[in-house]
């Protein structure tokens, strides 16, 4: 890891906290806890704050609640609503890698998070809203999201980046707001199957999504959209497409198929010994050779999150996994 990076990791801010009650209220303590913000808010130019408006109406339209959360932001850090317009519109690249298995007692997930150390906001929030389901999720800075996560009725969510925004983009929600309604709206996957094949979308992104009996990953764009299924008990994700309907618009790259492979290899070595799944998910999230736990800016590991949804166990492990250092993944119960 470069001596720039370094400096960067170590002022990450890293908390762990409880957020609950009415979204006005949420929007107040995240906002508390996260304190300023980057303003760019004066930036926007006339096109940009148009297209804001009207991703936010979209927002309006199917997520009311979150414009409850936006008030209660910026209520919180003394500020206009309109300052916040731009959280609307913000998209990110980065890599990611997911893995789901089939275990005889149910499935199991794992994923790492990726992105560039410039922005050091990562908080894991137990949400608790007085309408809807809660949930434990990772928070990196856009108001009201989340990246990934598990909720209280054995749902998990996460988001893989897919390339680019379109240009010119269409109006849609942004896929931190997406996982965020997936965790707190869909008591299973099939409800979160129905939102995503639905759901106005700006960007190209999968989203990866687990239950207590089935597994997919939504691959998604502004023109198109699939979905793939577990196939013999095991389901990987990076950050190509791979459904034969979406492979045009984001291709196979070379760190996004190394990663792909060798999930897929830790995968089937889970199905042929289930007594070591964890122990396998643990080292293949810490993987260097692909390598599915990052050091490059732009592919840099900020957590790792494995799950079972039977159970409802959900381990967090925060801040990139050096070659010398054991991944030390701490427990937390809904």
């Amino acid at each position: 890891m470069e001596r720039q990076n370094v400096t960067e990791e170590q002022k990450a801010d890293y908390q762990y906290y409880e957020a609950s009650g009415t979204p006005y209220e949420i929007g107040r303590i995240t906002a508390q806890k996260g304190g300023s913000l980057l303003g760019i808010e004066g930036q926007l130019s006339a096109e940009q704050r148009k297209f804001a408006e009207q991703c936010r109406d979209i927002v309006q339209r199917i997520y009311p609640e979150m414009m409850e959360e936006f008030a209660g932001y910026a209520a919180a850090l003394q500020l206009e609503e309109n300052d916040l317009l731009w959280h609307y519109t913000l998209g990110v690249e980065g890599g990611c890698s997911g893995i789901a298995v089939q275990l005889p007692e149910g499935i199991v997930v794992a994923r790492n998070y990726d992105f560039y150390y410039f922005e050091n906001r990562r908080h894991l929030i137990y949400t608790r809203p007085d309408r809807g389901y809660a949930h434990i999720g990772m928070h990196e800075g856009l108001i009201g999201g989340r990246f990934d996560g598990l909720n209280e009725k054995g749902l998990y969510v996460s988001f893989n980046g897919a390339g680019q925004h379109p240009d010119p983009a269409v109006p849609g929600i942004s896929f931190h707001l997406i996982v965020r309604y997936l965790l707190e709206k869909c008591a299973d996957a099939k409800e979160a199957k129905e939102f995503l094949l639905s759901v106005p979308v700006k960007e190209a992104k999968s989203y990866f999504v687990v239950d207590q009996t089935e597994a997919f990953v939504a691959e998604v764009h502004p023109e198109n959209r699939a979905i793939r299924e577990m196939q013999n008990g095991l389901l990987v994700v990076t950050n190509h497409f791979v459904h034969p309907a979406m492979s045009a618009y984001q291709k196979q790259w070379a760190n996004s198929v190394a990663r792909y492979q060798t999930l897929e290899t830790f995968g089937e070595k889970i199905r042929s010994n289930h007594s070591d799944w964890f122990d396998t998910l643990q080292d293949a999230m810490k993987d260097h050779a692909a390598p599915v736990c990052g050091h490059v800016d732009g592919l840099a590991t900020f957590w790792s999150c494995i799950a079972n949804t039977k159970t409802g166990d959900v381990f967090y492990s925060f801040g990139p996994v050096q070659e010398s250092i054991q991944a030390i993944f701490s427990l937390w119960r809904l």
